[in-house]
């Protein structure tokens, strides 16, 4: 007898264990799946061409910040957005980073090697962020309205600062001594620490850039233009944006302050562009996401999609095993992973046995399927979104409810190390 309740309370446990870990989170989903074997693929093409007509803003995530894939992946994205009459692409890049990019792109100035090689953001020193540059910049060459490129970031102040100089220089010959003040060294990335004295001088520089710009307002317009005075309004915001990042003392402050200012400077990007512009966002999945897997904390995402409804759409990326690169300890390196074990979404999308795959998370969440099974509802574990920085301590998996979180989710099997561009500081 003793041995049969064993047998029979074993059993129990095992049953019941199996249907919670070993049954696949993806049940009733399978419809809304959809493998593709390559990054060009028309099945890729095709949804995303399905969903821009109703769709303003789309934000392409990214798992890491330097993955071959999720660059080669968004590059095909873009492109059919362009197709569908998009008219711009915000980056996570400071704003006036952007600005010489966009001087490339919509008017051929500047060497695209050597615009690419200067840059501070090492997510953009890839050859396949390159390629998607020349690629607008050859669009551009023939069409009626350009594409153009733009920043949404406050937490670098070099460009910003050289470029606002460049302007009070060609078209305000009385403001030597702001140029002056432009042009002094000073930290210039928000992440660093920053004495009081400093934090005072970019409040003052702020209020020096702002008076200038609106006691001067008829003469600038005349002689620079509307474009480049409402650019010129618009660093200066950015410095106060700045100013208010590198006052505060919790970290966590910091950052919640860095996703309102890059979510109204997007906001800025789509009026410049005009009425009924559609964007993309080039950014990683922790800004994109409509509710935060790994902060508590609203983000990008959160405010974009309260604000547009569904004309927001989300695009997350994740992967199973491969290669990526993030900054370490003792510097910037090549990471690989393996496959994932552990039962996980991670695992069920490797079930299919396809190179990529996507998720039509929004279609399934409409229909009955998932009225009738709240799955997707819960906290399901997935291999870990990796940040700029990465550990061998990092956890493996975190846990994300998809349903609020993307509206499509890009699964690649396996990662490679994108192409690097040597920095040219």
């Amino acid at each position: 007898m003793i041995s049969l309740f064993r047998i029979i309370v074993t059993t129990v446990i095992v049953l019941t264990g199996s249907q919670v870990f070993g049954q696949s989170y993806l049940k009733n989903s399978n419809q809304h799946i959809f493998p593709f074997k390559t990054i060009d693929s028309e099945v890729l093409s095709n949804h995303i061409e399905k969903i821009a007509d109703n769709t303003r803003i789309i934000g392409l995530g990214e798992v890491s910040h330097y993955t071959k894939e999720c660059y080669e992946i968004k590059h095909q994205i873009i492109k059919k957005l362009i197709e569908k009459d998009f008219n711009g692409l915000v980056l996570e890049v400071d704003f006036g980073q952007a600005l010489l990019w966009n001087d490339y792109v919509t008017n051929g100035i500047g060497d695209i090697d050597k615009l690419i090689a200067a840059s501070g953001w090492f997510t953009y020193r890839t050859q396949e962020f390159k390629d998607l540059l020349l690629d607008i910049r050859n669009y551009n060459l023939t069409a009626n309205k350009p594409f153009q490129v733009f920043g949404m970031e406050m937490t670098a102040m070099n460009h910003n600062l050289a470029w606002l100089s460049s302007y009070f220089k060609a078209y305000l010959n009385s403001s030597e001594e702001l140029i002056e003040s432009l042009t002094n060294e000073r930290k210039i990335v928000a992440f660093e620490k920053h004495e009081q004295v400093e934090i005072l001088s970019y409040w003052n520089l702020y209020y020096a850039i702002k008076d200038t710009l609106e006691n001067n307002i008829a003469l600038l317009i005349e002689t620079g233009g509307k474009e480049k005075y409402e650019i010129a309004l618009r660093i200066a915001e950015i410095t106060r944006q700045y100013a208010t990042y590198i006052s505060q003392d919790e970290f966590y402050l910091k950052v919640e302050f860095r996703d309102q200012f890059s979510t109204r400077n997007v906001l800025w990007c789509m009026d410049y562009l005009g009425e009924n512009s559609k964007i993309a966002i080039w950014a990683h999945n922790g800004h994109v996401v409509k509710k935060s897997v790994l902060f508590d904390y609203d983000i990008l995402g959160y405010y974009l999609s309260e604000w547009f409804d569904d004309q927001y759409y989300a695009i997350g990326f994740t992967f199973n095993e491969g290669d990526f690169g993030a900054f370490s300890s003792n510097g910037f390196k090549k990471w690989t992973l393996p496959k994932m074990k552990t039962n996980s979404l991670t695992k069920d999308f490797d079930s299919f046995q396809s190179s990529y795959l996507f998720f039509d998370i929004r279609s399934y969440t409409g229909n009955s399927a998932y009225q009738q099974s709240s799955i997707l509802n819960q906290e399901l574990p997935i291999r870990t979104d990796i940040s700029e920085s990465f550990s061998d301590k990092n956890n493996v998996s975190m846990n994300i409810n998809l349903s609020n979180s993307y509206d499509m989710l890009i699964y690649i099997e396996k990662t490679n190390y994108p192409t690097t561009i040597e920095w040219d500081r």
